[in-house]
């Protein structure tokens, strides 16, 4: 009868540990994708014969829809900050540089998908997100007056399809975050070179 248990016993913890490896070889691990440091180091340093240099930001998010940078993984008013602590350097000087930011903005729209049985069976684009920079820098004298200045924009924007994933729509952010900061910094830089030429060292 004792002999009878303990097979019995033994035939349950077999079973058990088959159960457990089983279970353990159809779990899956599923990675996030890496969202890479947004930086602009890499790029030469713009440097100006001023004191100092001011970041300002005049634009708010409304932190609500349809506006969603600020579910970026980088916000633009973020990106735009790091891209002037990278790129701009003041070499001394009495004048002033101030980076206004005017707009930062990322503006979600659901899009007319198909609804009838046709469309069970496609992935549409469902949301358009509308991003949008606008600076303006200037370099004023200890007077506050203006010598010299410059106005950029950049506008992006980026489709997203149904079901899309929380990972996969920060990779779609991120993404439309790093083609609209190399559009702005193309922009600006030619008229830093054009409009800036007299203060650049």
């Amino acid at each position: 009868m004792l002999g009878r248990l303990n097979k019995t016993k033994t035939l349950m913890i077999a079973i058990s540990l088959i159960a457990m490896t089983v279970l353990s070889a159809c779990e899956t691990t599923v990675s996030s994708p890496v969202i890479p440091e947004l930086s602009f180091k890499h790029l030469p340093a713009l440097k100006f014969a001023v004191g100092r240099i001011e970041t300002v930001e005049n634009y708010r998010s409304p932190l609500r829809p349809p506006n969603v940078e600020h579910l970026f993984p980088t916000p633009i008013s973020a990106a735009l900050r790091r891209w002037s602590d990278d790129r701009l350097k003041a070499e001394g000087g009495t004048n002033v540089m101030h980076v206004i930011i005017e707009d930062a903005s990322a503006v979600l729209e659901e899009l007319e998908t198909n609804k009838d049985l046709e469309g069970l069976f496609t992935t549409e684009q469902a949301e358009r997100v509308d991003a949008r920079i606008q600076v303006r820098i200037e370099i004023t004298d200890e007077n506050g007056t203006v010598l010299a200045f410059t106005n950029t924009e950049a506008v992006r924007s980026r489709t997203t399809p149904e079901n899309v994933s929380l990972s996969e729509r920060d990779q779609i952010y991120n993404d439309l975050t790093m083609v609209l900061m190399n559009d702005f910094n193309t922009s600006q830089e030619q008229s830093i070179r054009r409009y800036f030429d007299a203060y650049l060292k």
